[in-house]
């Protein structure tokens, strides 16, 4: 019985020591692959690099920032047709035609310029509208999309011109790019509360029964992006479905899903190598570590603006947009001071059009709260939003002094928002509540007023409040 004891456990061991050599090999194996995965992507990843690094002739290369410092990149999305078959057209909804003319050459459809600080991991992002009409480079003025028509150094040297600060990235993928890239990542899904109309021009349309997460392949994003017609404020609204769209395919792009996939990853790399221009100084890696943060979105550590403007006048046959000189200094000022730009205006982010003013004069004349009431609506008026205004009454309502705002306790900043508009004023805060949000009692003398300026971020949806569909 010893015997066979000795012999189970002899045969115990040979067993033992079997599995633990699979294992062993298994785990070998494991290494391999994971190494050979490893030198794949490090292959993919070089030759990459080298096809789209330097952009061709007629790139600028841009100033590298110090190591640790902020960085600024200029993400430009050209609208060029070349090498599109007319299906290809057809599908993105790049016609060769629009109500411009013959649609010819780079234009910038999209125009980004993303500050990061890597002390903080504070991102700022500033997205420029198409029609944007400004100084370009070289000389004479157009709208900002089309300086790129004069190269890529034309666009860095526009943009640095227009706002005082140096960029230190360029990266430029065209319209099959953007495609290629979301279809080569299985393409990416919105979470979306409304339905989106049938879009002549793109073909774009979103049904209530896809609602609220709904899948978008490489051609429905560049119609869906592109989109401005089904929109009240066309380009405007058109950008923040664009930082939307952004968000959700650095999330996806840079999942464990693409990143451990060598075969998602090929497909990716080609339509890099095919569509996208880098600057001399600017690597994958640069762009990786960018899309590292942004991909969060989260808002205590990033904000994301609209360059500011003046809202659509004509101009002959076309419309333009305006910039609004005064509100990007503040904007792009903060900005290269490493402020965020709705904190260095000195007036509340809130809405213009929430806050009810209540106008009484001191008995300063008939008729004098009503040219009041229109010239702070004048003074508040921020893109297509202003104050509104409830009442005016031009009977004494206190002793003649300076110009008071009134407010309730709850009611502080819409206040502090009015009294920005009016140089000297007094705030007050009162115990008896009125019936308004704010209440601006005239002193008997002239009314001085200064146009505020603020720069709101876009907002950003809070996850806690999307639909349960649309929460991982």
């Amino acid at each position: 019985m010893a015997g066979a004891g000795a012999a189970l456990r002899h045969g115990a061991q040979r067993s033992a020591g079997a599995v633990g050599g699979r294992l062993r090999w298994i785990a070998l194996a494991v290494v391999v692959v994971l190494g050979a995965f490893g030198a794949y992507g490090a292959y993919l990843y070089l030759s990459t690099e080298n096809a789209v690094q330097g952009g061709g002739p007629g790139i600028k290369t841009v100033n590298p920032e110090k190591e640790g410092a902020p960085s600024i990149t200029l993400v430009v999305g050209s609208d060029s047709r070349e090498g599109l078959t007319e299906q290809e057209k057809a599908e993105l909804g790049a016609a060769d035609e629009d109500q411009f003319g013959a649609v010819t050459g780079d234009r910038a459809d999209t125009l980004i310029l993303a500050h990061v600080d890597p002390n903080t991991d504070q991102v700022t992002m500033v997205q420029f509208p198409r029609d944007l009409y400004v100084p370009i480079d070289g000389g004479g003025k157009d709208r900002i999309n089309a300086a790129l028509l004069k190269g890529h150094t034309a666009l860095v040297e526009t943009v640095e011109d227009l706002t005082g600060l140096e960029i230190n990235h360029y990266a430029q993928v065209n319209i099959a790019g953007f495609k290629d890239v979301v279809d080569a990542i299985g393409g990416i899904d919105l979470c979306l509360t409304e339905p989106v109309p049938f879009d002549e021009a793109t073909g774009i349309v979103v049904g209530p029964e896809e609602l609220p997460l709904v899948h978008f392949d490489g051609a429905r994003a560049i119609s869906y992006v592109r989109s401005r017609k089904n929109f009240a404020t066309g380009d405007l609204e058109r950008i923040q479905n664009q930082q939307k769209l952004l968000a959700a395919a650095l999330d996806k792009v840079t999942s464990p899903s693409i990143l451990l996939n060598p075969f998602r990853l090929r497909s990716i790399a080609a339509a890099t190598k095919r569509n996208v221009q880098l600057d001399a100084s600017t690597s994958l890696n640069t762009l990786r570590n960018l899309g590292n943060q942004l991909r969060n979105f989260d808002p205590a550590s990033y904000e994301a603006y609209t360059a500011p403007h003046k809202g659509l006048p004509e101009l002959g046959e076309a419309q333009v947009i305006q910039p609004d000189v005064r509100a990007m200094k503040v904007m792009f000022d903060a900005i290269g001071n490493n402020q965020s730009p709705a904190d260095a205006d000195g007036v509340p982010s809130i809405d213009p059009a929430s806050i009810e003013v209540a106008i009484y004069t001191a008995g300063a004349g008939l008729g004098v709260a009503d040219v009041a009431a229109g010239e702070l609506q004048a003074a508040t008026t921020v893109g297509d939003s202003t104050v509104s205004i409830a009442e005016t009454d031009d009977r004494p309502k206190h002793a003649a002094g300076n110009t008071v705002v009134r407010y309730r306790a709850d009611t502080k900043e819409m206040a502090e928002l009015v009294a920005a508009a009016l140089p000297g004023a007094e705030l007050r805060e009162t115990a008896v509540n009125p019936a308004h949000d704010v209440v601006v009692v005239l002193g008997p003398g002239p009314l001085e007023t200064r146009r505020i300026i603020q720069t709101r971020p876009i907002p950003i949806p809070d996850p806690d409040e999307q639909p349960d569909a649309c929460r991982r």
